[in-house]
């Protein structure tokens, strides 16, 4: 297995920085496209194996889920809290940090998960260009 730096931070920061925009200002789930396209490109650049291809997008782009969707939900933490009111519930105290962790582990799962999907579809378009 081999560790491709340059990747690893391509598939990182595409899938953060879609992660953060996508999840900000764009409609309902099109920051799920960031893991794919990081993941692609990932394993694209590492391309020969899937194994490596894995581990390079997939990887990076999980942990860019670990941060990026808990950081969109702060950010937009008082748009939450209002929705839930208007819907006549109240939040318990302390559900924020609950509600953040519970989001950090979501998000990894998600974008390692499309990562993954990403660098195999990556990978075999490498082999298939280089055959």
């Amino acid at each position: 297995m081999k560790l491709k730096w340059t990747a690893i931070v391509v598939a990182f920061v595409v899938a953060f920085v879609m992660g953060i925009f996508g999840g900000l200002y764009l409609p309902k789930n099109v920051s799920l496209i960031g893991p794919i396209i990081g993941g692609l490109i990932a394993g694209y650049l590492v391309g020969g194996n899937y194994t490596d291809g894995l581990v390079n997008g997939g990887i990076p782009a999980g942990i860019a889920g670990l941060i990026s969707l808990p950081v969109v939900l702060s950010l937009s933490w008082s748009e939450i809290t209002t929705a839930v009111s208007n819907l006549g519930y109240q939040l318990p105290q302390g559900s924020f940090i609950m509600i953040i962790i519970g989001s950090a582990f979501a998000g990894f799962a998600i974008y390692f998960v499309l990562g993954i999907i990403g660098a195999i579809i990556g990978v075999a378009v490498k082999k298939r260009i280089s055959s």
